[in-house]
């Protein structure tokens, strides 16, 4: 039987050691709205996962909340299914974007609302907790203005830097089952993105960024089938989420709630200190 978490009466469930959803709660479990929260928010490519490696390394005693990847597959495909009472996919990211579309309609907090409903067993976790990750102004600020003791980590890159990385992080997750690993695309009859199919990905990019990357594709530094599939993502992407909406949003909602920073000015280990100097400036349970 599929639970959704659009039924008041869900069974409770725990989703790693100490992070659960739903209710009853078990004795000693208390809303998420209570706790020392770090939310990290940005799109795909601007480094979260790299800056929450690097906070790890660095000693920080915190408890990684289930990431968005793990809530979208737990809590909101299958709201999904259950709404379109069908069966969904699961791999595909231009079909999870959509899925999280969707799910806005029937909660406009998004992922923000997902978050704002766990529940915690302070024996079992440390603070803070932190959250990987918020994109979008919806989300951010139903978060921002539901849990009043979180404090928000921004990060930013700019678009041609994120689809670089995309290129070359080798993420099993930045699949599309548009395109099949043997289809050929011949670099030497591509003009633009736009020859790909994806006229949007060319508005999106200055022309000499396109040029840029292709002309690594022409000299196989990347190949055609993974351009195809970054573009797409972050064109999707773009059709759900706008980072300078997002940005001015809880700059305007939380600003002393929030830290701005741009991964491409600094190295993991600077962004890293920056986010604890912040921390133990904004929160005493650091």
């Amino acid at each position: 039987m599929i639970q959704t978490i659009t039924k008041t009466n869900q069974n409770f469930k725990q989703l790693q050691s100490g992070i659960g959803i739903g209710s009853p709660l078990p004795q000693d479990w208390v809303s998420i709205k209570n706790e020392a929260l770090v939310i990290i928010v940005g799109l795909t490519g601007v480094g979260k996962s790299t800056v929450i490696n690097t906070l790890t390394e660095s000693g920080l005693d915190f408890t990684l909340l289930p990431n968005r990847r793990t809530l979208t597959t737990e809590l909101i495909i299958p709201h999904i299914t259950a709404t379109n009472e069908q069966n969904v996919q699961t791999i595909c990211r231009i079909d999870r974007f959509k899925y999280t579309r969707q799910y806005q309609k029937s909660f406009p907090g998004g992922m923000g609302h997902i978050l704002t409903q766990l529940q915690v067993n302070p024996s079992l976790i440390n603070h803070p907790l932190i959250f990987d990750g918020l994109r979008g102004k919806n989300e951010v600020t139903y978060a921002a203005n539901t849990l009043k003791k979180a404090k928000f980590i921004i990060l930013d890159a700019p678009l041609s830097v994120r689809l670089k990385r995309l290129l070359t992080r080798s993420d099993a997750f930045d699949r599309i089952t548009k395109y099949p690993d043997n289809e050929v695309v011949n670099p030497q009859k591509i003009m633009s993105f736009s020859d790909f199919g994806i006229p949007e990905a060319s508005n999106l990019f200055t022309f000499d960024e396109e040029q840029e990357i292709l002309t690594l594709l022409e000299r196989g530094v990347y190949n055609s089938v993974d351009v195809c599939e970054r573009l797409n993502i972050l064109v999707e992407e773009s059709r759900n989420y706008d980072s300078e909406a997002t940005k001015t949003a809880l700059q305007t909602i939380a600003p002393e709630r929030t830290l701005l920073l741009d991964t491409t000015k600094f190295s993991p280990q600077q962004l890293t200190q920056k986010i604890l100097a912040y921390l133990l400036l904004k929160n005493s349970r650091v």
